[in-house]
């Protein structure tokens, strides 16, 4: 399994139980700490901007922003 379908899986894990900022924002700092994934360039720019949601309201997403986010990670 690439490593673009294992963060997509872990992120729609969370969202399972409905779209909330903060629990993917921590899921996706928590995959960008995991030594045991190697994160592309591309990878590693799709998290760290799930990351910062937590900032503020103007670096949230809308659940279709991030559901066209996790479509484009399969494919990294």
């Amino acid at each position: 399994m690439s490593s673009g379908n294992v963060v997509a899986d872990r992120l729609e894990r969370i969202a399972v139980g409905g779209f909330d900022i903060f629990k993917i924002s921590k899921e996706a700092f928590s995959i960008y700490q995991d030594p045991g994934l190697s994160l592309t360039k591309d990878l590693d720019m799709a998290l760290l901007s799930l990351i910062a949601m937590e900032e503020g309201p103007e670096f949230e997403m809308t659940e279709k922003e991030f559901q066209d986010l996790l479509a484009e990670i399969r494919q990294m």
